[in-house]
């Protein structure tokens, strides 16, 4: 999902913390958006309307110290679900926090009955957690106007943070303990399926309500909910149809490969021939040594004489043919692979995993198991 942005010199809890490129913009948004606003957040938080804070730069330098006071009880959220699940063993890639928030992604979540729902709860607890420590903090500390305010702020944002990410919609946190307590009872393919469809109705209501009352912030939200439930519902199905099967139940064995010393031009008859466009690269010696694609036979640069040695991509995506197929589908996913070459322990071309053989795997063995279902029915 994130892809370009800036990662902190340090960690936290040993987790990498990247700062997606979109946050440089939404946060600028937010400090204006609650600095234009300011009078009306202290006539609602019963704050005196007072002339050094509401003149000058003062109010949107306060707004960007509450826009960088969300975004941090943004972070501590996720570290929340992150401290969690590393009780429970699981390693989290990265957290990222982005235009719409922040997510902690998990390696994998711990496949323990109901872990997940605990490690999801964790997150609104923690922002719940905050906003009582920042009330405390209100209550018994003398305080400035500005620092009142800010703190205020951080209550109300906490307590909606943790409100909001307890709506029972994946991918939010209310969304997963729904699906984990489900499972429970009727296994996680049913749960998710079940909370896939309870997600999307509700991000159809939330884009109802944005549209109608015309915040487009919650229509963004709504699409990004509706959105990401196909992926998470996605994720499921191939880890509960792939688990168990190697990559050498899946592969295309033998696949047609060239060697470096084929011309260009006589790959581009081979493309049209058999109607392919990528070709695993081997030496004299069967071991792959590059991959070529009709958008590297395509550079400008290419002449006639022009060989694939000159053009192939020499880093390969490779798998052994003993990989577990549910691990070589997430090296596609994650790295945007429309193909993976299969090797030997030599590293020698044994075949080709392609999206569509994992697609298809996957579709046989769901037809399977509805069809086991309804013979016991």
């Amino acid at each position: 999902m994130f892809r370009a942005g800036v990662t902190l010199p340090f960690k936290l809890l040993g987790i990498p913390i990247k700062l997606d490129f979109s946050l440089f913009l939404i946060l600028p948004l937010f400090a204006w958006l609650i600095g234009s606003q300011l009078p009306m957040f202290l006539q609602t938080f019963g704050l005196a309307r007072q002339p050094q804070l509401t003149e000058g730069l003062t109010p949107y330098l306060l707004g960007l110290a509450a826009a960088v006071g969300l975004f941090l009880s943004v972070l501590v959220h996720e570290l929340g679900h992150s401290f969690v699940g590393q009780r429970y063993g699981a390693k989290i890639k990265e957290i990222t926090l982005w235009l719409l928030g922040g997510v902690a992604q998990f390696e994998e979540m711990p496949k323990r009955r109901g872990a997940e729902a605990v490690i999801a709860i964790a997150g609104p607890l923690t922002s719940l957690a905050l906003a009582g420590l920042a009330w405390l903090v209100v209550q018994t500390a003398p305080l400035g106007a500005a620092t009142t305010f800010v703190l205020i702020y951080l209550i109300v944002a906490n307590l909606a943070l943790a409100i909001f990410n307890l709506l029972p919609a994946l991918p939010l946190d209310g969304g997963r303990v729904l699906r984990s307590l489900l499972a429970l009872r009727l296994g996680e393919l049913r749960a998710t399926e079940i909370s896939a469809t309870i997600s999307r109705s509700l991000a159809v209501l939330l884009g109802i309500i944005g549209l109608l009352g015309l915040n487009f912030f919650l229509v963004l939200i709504a699409f990004f909910i509706y959105t990401a439930v196909g992926a998470e519902a996605q994720h499921t199905l191939a880890s509960e149809m792939l688990r168990g099967v190697r990559v050498e139940q899946l592969m295309t064995p033998n696949p047609t490969a060239v060697t470096p010393h084929v011309m260009v031009k006589e790959l581009v008859g081979l493309m049209l021939q058999e109607r392919h466009l990528g070709y695993p690269v081997i030496d004299l010696h069967g071991q792959v040594v590059g991959l070529v694609e009709l958008a590297d036979a395509q550079r400008p640069e290419v002449a006639e004489t022009t060989t694939v040695g000159e053009i192939m991509q020499r880093a390969v995506p490779k798998v052994t043919w003993q990989t577990e197929a549910l691990e070589a589908f997430k090296k596609m996913a994650e790295r945007n692979f429309g193909r993976l070459i299969v090797v030997d322990e030599e590293g020698r071309l044994m075949g080709v995993l392609s999206k569509t053989d994992m697609i298809r795997a996957i579709q046989v063995q769901l037809l399977e198991r509805r069809l086991s279902q309804g013979y016991r029915s």
